[in-house]
């Protein structure tokens, strides 16, 4: 016969497991269906429907002109994670660089996510967080005159791996850090310093 000390034990421990399973569940951001798509322009016939197609052998391509974009819809939603990949490298990779991701919503306002840098050779995908703006479409557009070359776009609902991130940068910056130091200090004047003494000269 178990004990009651044993029983309460194996209770607990399901108890903390199932917890741990509900956490993992919640993690995992839910991608978006990919309803209907835009380009600026179209390299023969390879339009969006080859960025949405799940299928990373194909490709979507515009020609050569002045700020190329792309655009993806879906059913109204909190935007997370924006994934563009551009595997095998075969084509423009670089002509990512300096991409902006925007969120459009049903009135076609823009909310700005972020912008796409430090573009390498061997990136799969480059992945820009939208910081849960509702709307119904995304877009990718590319400064200057450049070929736009996607392989495949990939739209995540904003979920709670999401939510826990900006509420530790958020209590971050409360308690004054920064990336760039440790301890709580703030980066200001081209050092590390307590907030407090930001701005401020001795001497």
């Amino acid at each position: 016969m178990h004990s009651t000390k044993h029983v309460l034990f194996f209770i607990t421990a399901i108890t903390i497991l199932c917890e741990v399973r509900s956490q993992r569940k919640s993690d995992t951001c839910k991608r978006l269906k990919l309803k209907e798509g835009l380009m600026s322009s179209v390299f023969e016939d390879l339009d969006y429907n080859l960025a949405m197609d799940n299928k990373m052998e194909t490709f979507s391509h515009s020609v050569l002109e002045s700020d190329p974009f792309i655009m993806v819809m879906f059913n109204k939603e909190n935007v997370g994670d924006v994934k563009i990949y551009n595997v095998q490298q075969d084509c423009c990779y670089d002509q990512l660089e300096g991409a902006t991701v925007s969120v459009f919503n049903e009135d076609f306002d823009e909310r700005k996510c972020g912008k796409i840098t430090n573009v390498k050779k061997t990136d799969e995908y480059v992945k820009v967080n939208c910081k849960g703006y509702v709307g119904t479409s995304v877009k990718i557009e590319i400064p200057g005159e450049k070929y736009l070359h996607v392989r495949e776009i990939e739209v995540y609902k904003k979920c709670a791996a999401d939510e826990r991130k900006e509420k530790k940068e958020s209590e971050k910056k409360k308690k004054g850090g920064d990336s760039r130091c440790s301890n709580g200090l703030t980066f200001c004047d081209g050092t590390c310093k307590h907030i407090h003494m930001c701005g401020k000269s001795f001497g």
